[in-house]
């Protein structure tokens, strides 16, 4: 998915994924720094794999989840 907002700066692509934070420009719009944080954790329990990148504008976010199976195999 992307967006064409004013995007994520390259040495900010990693702190967006920590929850509550917010980038500077971002503190007086509404929300509260977990959208990113909680969709990263959701994709880690499912061994899965985010990547962001620039939209120019904006910025774009890549999940990929294994198949669905694979990673319980044999539970």
């Amino acid at each position: 998915m992307s967006d064409t907002g004013p995007g994520i700066p390259a040495g900010e692509l990693e702190n967006v994924l920590r929850s509550l934070y917010r980038l500077e420009r971002s503190r007086t719009t509404p929300g509260s720094g977990l959208g990113l944080s909680l969709v990263a954790a959701i994709i880690h329990m499912h061994d899965g794999e985010l990547r962001r990148e620039d939209n120019a504008p904006g910025v774009r976010v890549e999940i990929d989840l294994k198949e669905a199976g694979k990673n319980n195999a044999g539970a």
